[in-house]
């Protein structure tokens, strides 16, 4: 292939990427009823050897409101012991998918302190003076966590001492707001964390296989002395 054509090609293959849709996450898989926001997936379960320290996984934050909206914030509160926020975004680029289809003004989020067992992500997004959005769904932003620690096998963590939580629920940090500016109180639904026990049997199991690696082994010791 000679230059000219290479460099017809990278242009041609340049447009069709600029004319592929954004993506947008406006779907909730687990969807509430509003006036509501709510993390997705509600559970993260991190079991496996790729779950471990150092891991990392993103959660979603919906919304779903009954009346007309221009503007709405997050706070996200995590624990610090077991999470570090590594990064977050809006779900449709440089806006909500909630938004997506108006001019809004971004605001950059904010990684803070809590309090001495949690830390927090503050995001928020609003329309530009004199619009507004109708009752509807849509996703928000995304938060990237990286594990920092693994809790001990078969606990859950929920609420304030959970893996992600709106906090606190109501109109402080974690609203949406009317048009004339009135905040619209929220119900928050939280994510949980979970590394589930060996069950009893999984136990048993595990004995045994250490029973029968334990004579062979010292099968193998005999034979080789004698």
């Amino acid at each position: 292939m000679n230059g000219k054509w290479k460099t017809l090609s990278v242009i041609t293959f340049a447009v069709l990427m600029l004319a592929i849709p954004l993506v947008h996450a406006d779907v909730p898989t687990e969807p509430q009823n509003g006036d509501a926001m709510w993390i997705e997936p509600s559970s993260v379960d991190l079991r496996g050897t790729s779950a471990g320290v150092g891991y990392k996984f993103n959660v979603t934050v919906f919304i779903n409101l009954t009346i007309d909206s221009a503007s709405w914030q997050f706070n996200l509160v995590y624990n610090k012991s077991h999470l570090n926020a590594t990064g977050t975004g809006y779900t449709a680029g440089d806006k909500s998918d909630f938004f997506h289809n108006v001019t809004t003004i971004p605001l950059s989020p904010t990684y803070s302190t809590y309090n001495t067992t949690h830390d927090s992500v503050l995001d928020a997004e609003s329309w530009m003076l004199g619009l507004t959005r109708g009752p509807g769904y849509g996703s928000l932003a995304w938060v990237e966590f990286q594990v920092m620690t693994v809790p001990p096998s078969g606990e859950t963590y929920t609420s304030m001492i959970g893996l992600v939580d709106l906090y606190p629920s109501g109109t402080m940090d974690t609203y949406a707001q009317q048009p004339d500016g009135t905040k619209i109180a929220l119900t928050s639904y939280d994510s949980t964390y979970t590394i589930p026990e060996f069950s009893g049997i999984t136990i048993v199991a595990l004995l045994m296989c250490l029973a029968a690696i334990t004579i062979l082994a010292r099968k193998v010791t005999f034979s080789s002395h004698r």
